[in-house]
């Protein structure tokens, strides 16, 4: 049984709910963490990363084979900084990816869940502050389905259809 496994079981360990957002093609990456304390993890790519503590709900979705696999993420927005991140992000042209990691307070070593998502929309309360993400993990328009794009040059056969 896996530690992460032994946690949901236990009820026991604290889980730190992690979350970094960046521009596709941009290094620079936007690092938050749920929680009262910013915390120092390790990525599963062995980068070390430093993650600022703010307020942030998780909804996350059902573990099932359905299409709508979307995540959404209420975040603290008082210093507008969430907010700049993402529209950068969007008025640049690029997709803004969200990557979700779910760490055990004991082993900030190594990720126990990662999520790799795109940001689908976003929504800013200006009265409470808050903004609202929404990411989703089926991202079916920046899939390039056949990966090899058929002409008829590579198959000849097409040009009788």
């Amino acid at each position: 049984m896996s530690l992460i496994e032994q946690c949901y079981a236990s009820g026991r360990g604290e889980m730190v709910d992690t979350l970094e957002v960046r521009g596709e093609g941009s290094s620079f990456s936007h690092l938050y963490c749920s929680g009262f304390e910013d915390r120092t993890c390790i990525a599963e790519d062995g980068r070390v990363l430093t993650f600022t503590a703010m307020a942030i709900e998780f909804a996350l979705p059902a573990n099932d084979n359905s299409g709508f696999q979307n995540i959404v993420i209420g975040m603290d927005n008082i210093t507008g900084e969430v907010q700049e991140a993402v529209e950068a992000a969007k008025s640049s042209g690029s997709r803004a990816i969200v990557t979700f990691r779910r760490y055990l307070a004991e082993d900030l070593s190594f990720p126990q869940e990662r999520y790799r998502m795109t940001l689908l929309s976003r929504d800013y309360d200006s009265d409470a502050q808050i903004a609202q993400l929404t990411a989703g993990f089926f991202d079916l328009l920046n899939t390039n389905g056949l990966r090899r794009v058929l002409t008829t040059s590579l198959a000849p056969g097409l040009k009788y259809i």
